[in-house]
């Protein structure tokens, strides 16, 4: 079951297609297509739980990345505010990570990891790194 994937080459295939679905869900179910109902070219994919799924792979909804990133921004700024309940937070961002990681997009959580203030990760050691060496260079020596 895994292995079929309909794809049909021309518009003419896709509209019997469709028919014959409609026909069948009609005197088999006693069911009718939803107007919304309707066909598509494969290289648009196929949304479905928050993915856009291809032939060859999955990447995240564009509004699931819109989502995540509002979110990151939100949690900067009640981090900075001191407000922030970081365990929550946490938990929120490994769920989104679980997820994400079931699509391709290593890169995208490698940037939305790296934006959270929050979390230390290697922007963060790299910032800490720069403010030593500027607090060094800023110590003048006793004499």
């Amino acid at each position: 079951m895994d292995d079929f994937i309909l794809l049909l080459k021309d518009k003419e295939s896709c509209i019997l297609i469709k028919e014959n679905i409609s026909n069948f869900l009609k005197e088999n179910l006693h069911l009718e297509l939803n107007h919304k109902s309707k066909y598509y070219p494969n290289k648009m994919g196929v949304d479905f739980c928050g993915y856009r799924i291809f032939a060859t792979h999955r990447l995240l909804r564009n509004s699931s990345k819109k989502r995540i990133k509002r979110h990151v921004k939100k949690w900067n700024k009640s981090y900075k505010n001191r407000t922030l309940n970081i365990p929550l937070t946490v938990q929120r961002i490994n769920s989104w990570l679980g997820h994400s990681s079931y699509c391709n997009s290593y890169t995208l959580q490698q940037k939305v990891l790296g934006k959270c203030d929050f979390l230390y990760n290697n922007s963060a050691f790299s910032k800490i790194q720069n403010q030593l060496v500027e607090d060094m260079k800023n110590i003048k020596p006793e004499v």
